[in-house]
């Protein structure tokens, strides 16, 4: 309920005086995703360049989009990519998921077509990668990609991307992420909501940005690398593969692989795997 009786929020839950201090915001993304130009003067750096506008169109030879991954970022990725390809709703076929009861109790409109070891794709199928742990990610994503499977690259409309930013296959930029100049994203990456990578940073394969996580100007996270909520990494500072940075935890050493990063300033503490001996 709102604490100022009339007011009116809506389905993201945004007063409607949020709302309209974001709306510049979802002006520049519309305008962008319908192709216009920008009007008068020099074009603002951050505004969205033809290649980002060429991967919020499908595939001509798209068919069916499936979800891979149940859970509740898979239901987050249904809302946006209905979002993303408004047109192309009805092109969403479903899930993927090993456990077939994941979706019981939640009103989806879309089921559980398959397991990911018994789904073999049908021309046309294309993939939304929405499984949030690094290293399950990458097994079922080699594992689909040996099938012959391709994964689309989802970029929410109310994201931010510089021209000069670099978005990697099968990738998904979240409502109100941002990544700056000369960013990059490998592939199969998660920038949550509210994420952000400043000037010159790298996410590898695979790494996770939790909502509000951020990477500062040339701050870069290996292949697998987690950040969990309101993580941040320091400019110029480096996150190893597989490492982990805690929720509210800020990285400001180079940090080597296969660690947990915790605490302000952030200590280093190395990660246990079970199947050592």
């Amino acid at each position: 309920m709102s604490d100022h009786p009339g007011e009116m929020k809506d389905r993201w839950g945004y007063s409607g005086e949020i709302v309209d201090s974001l709306m510049p915001l979802a002006a520049i993304a519309a305008d962008a995703t319908h192709g216009n130009g920008v009007q008068g003067g020099d074009t603002p750096p951050m505004r969205e360049a033809s290649h980002h506008r060429s991967r919020r169109q499908l595939p001509d030879d798209c068919r069916r989009i499936l979800i891979v991954g149940a859970g509740g970022f898979g239901r987050e990725v249904l809302q946006w990519t209905r979002d993303t390809w408004p047109d192309h709703a009805p092109l969403l076929g479903g899930f993927l998921s090993d456990d077939p009861r994941r979706l019981e109790g939640f009103h989806t409109n879309v089921g559980i077509v398959s397991t990911v070891q018994d789904y073999r794709p049908a021309p046309g199928d294309y993939l939304l990668l929405a499984i949030g742990v690094p290293y399950s990610r990458r097994r079922v994503a080699e594992r689909l990609h040996a099938n012959g499977c391709r994964f689309l690259t989802l970029v929410h409309p109310l994201a931010v991307v510089a021209d000069t930013a670099i978005i990697g296959e099968g990738s998904i930029v979240c409502p109100f992420a941002v990544v700056s100049d000369s960013a990059s994203l490998g592939r199969c990456v998660i920038v949550n909501y509210h994420a952000s990578l400043g000037h010159d940073a790298t996410a590898g394969d695979y790494a996770v940005l939790s909502p509000y996580a951020t990477l500062g100007g040339n701050a870069r996270i290996h292949e697998e690398a987690f950040l969990g909520l309101h993580a941040s990494v320091g400019p110029g500072r480096s996150v190893g593969v597989r490492s982990k940075v805690s929720a509210n935890s800020c990285v400001l050493t180079t940090t080597p692989a296969d660690s947990i990063v915790y605490g302000v300033p952030g200590r280093v503490a190395r990660r246990i795997d079970v199947t050592e001996q």
